[in-house]
């Protein structure tokens, strides 16, 4: 993205507070001590808040032309300070910071020298990654600042309020509610328990429907698909899983949750037989567990059903979650023209995690503005379905004749081993 293009994506009536604390993660202690560097430290305190993110109305008490007059002379003075002090790092966090916060009122000239100077610091400061993170989020690149900020949660371990109010606004432009509703809880701890901005977080919230094991549900609202090259990733919030397969492997998602299952079937690519070609049917079976009843109880309860009649203990199957439980079947009750049947049963289970969701959800870009428009475009953050609560009992099976079972074990490996359990 050039400066003179803005490309400003923010979820519609979503702004940030205006009590900001970015500025004070720079360490003065570390900055020169030149009179210039100082007064523009000391000019932004008051106003770093109120450039947190691009405002399409104004809300602020100082006039917002005035605000951004002197993001523009601060910055000015921290680059001219720069030259004189090139090695200074706290100098070019600041200075990357301040090119952010201008550029958020409209000054576009600074989005280069932001992303330069935040850039150059990113793999060694937290604190530079972030900044970088939110900048890249409130411009073009939703996914990439949002992957930014999840790298830095990944690698330190303690993180002040700011940063993760900032987390919890990128996430919830990149469809990311469970990621953005623990952030607001960790951004109100780190604040000594009180809310960092009620507004949006009651939005955050609010975009995380709740579920109940006897309502229904259309495979429209269980289950959506995200095309990646070539292959698909199938992921429903509601029955807390996903899973990828290649992008042209036929899939049927039940056609609808009532009382609880869940269901998801695909078809392997056809291998040879020694009749004709034959397509092995991989499927993933849910349902809530009864109260009281073990994962072993459940498998059991299923293989006491005469299609699985003779099933054995297998080993060797990849677990997506901790325990799992595994059966084969061979058989010569059916698909005797192909050498008779050879079935593979997974048993595992889940519990309901804390922030439902979380483990199913990655940065989504945002549809693509009007590139005819030199303005902001505004998103209202989709809704998604909580997890049906409670423990939640799966079976993963593979069901192939004997002349496929080699190469479709194959393909049911692969499927298991891109499983993703939303669980404890």
């Amino acid at each position: 993205m050039s400066s003179a293009h803005r490309f400003t994506l923010v979820v519609a009536i979503l702004t940030g507070s205006a009590v900001s604390a970015q500025i004070r993660q720079i360490d003065r202690t570390q900055l020169p001590t030149d009179n210039a560097v100082q007064v523009a430290y000391d000019d932004l305190l008051p106003i770093n808040g109120y450039a947190r993110t691009y405002e399409s109305g104004w809300r602020f008490p100082v006039p917002r032309d005035q605000v951004a007059n002197r993001l523009k002379v601060d910055l000015l003075a921290l680059q001219s300070a720069q030259r004189s002090h090139p090695q200074n790092v706290e100098l070019q966090l600041l200075t990357g910071l301040t090119a952010h916060l201008a550029y958020n009122l409209d000054l576009q000239e600074a989005y280069n020298p932001a992303m330069k100077l935040l850039g150059a610091l990113a793999a060694n400061d937290y604190r530079a990654a972030w900044f970088l993170g939110i900048h890249r989020c409130q411009s073009n690149d939703t996914v990439g600042g949002m992957n930014q900020l999840l790298g830095v949660e990944a690698s330190t371990q303690k993180l002040p309020s700011d940063f993760w109010q900032d987390y919890a606004n990128c996430a919830s432009v990149t469809f990311m509610p469970a990621h953005a509703v623990r952030a607001y809880d960790l951004a109100d701890a780190a604040n000594n328990g009180q809310p960092v901005d009620s507004a949006l977080e009651r939005i955050a919230r609010n975009a995380i429907k709740p579920s109940a094991n006897t309502g229904t549900y259309t495979d429209k609202q269980a289950w959506s698909e995200i095309q990646a090259g070539k292959t698909a990733r199938f992921t429903s919030t509601l029955c807390g899983i996903s899973f990828e397969i290649p992008s042209d492997d036929a899939v049927q998602i039940g056609s609808k949750i009532e009382n609880g299952p869940c269901y998801a079937g695909v078809e392997t690519p056809r291998y040879k037989t020694r009749t004709k070609p034959s397509s092995a049917t991989m499927s993933l079976h849910s349902d809530p567990a009864p109260p009281g009843e073990s994962l072993a109880s459940f498998a059991q309860s299923y293989l006491d059903k005469p299609d699985f009649a003779g099933a054995k203990i297998a080993t060797g199957l990849p677990c997506p979650t901790q325990d799992c439980v595994a059966y084969e079947l061979i058989t010569n009750n059916i698909y005797y023209l192909q050498g008779g049947a050879h079935a593979l049963l997974l048993f595992f289970a889940s519990d309901q995690p804390q922030y439902p969701g979380l483990k199913l959800e990655s940065p989504t870009a945002l549809p693509k503005a009007d590139p005819k428009s030199s303005g902001p475009t505004f998103y209202r953050p989709k809704e998604t379905l909580q997890r049906l609560p409670g423990i939640r009992f799966f079976v993963a099976i593979l069901d192939a004749n004997a002349d496929i079972y080699t190469p479709s074990r194959t393909d049911f490996n692969a499927f298991l081993r891109s499983i993703v359990v939303d669980s404890k």
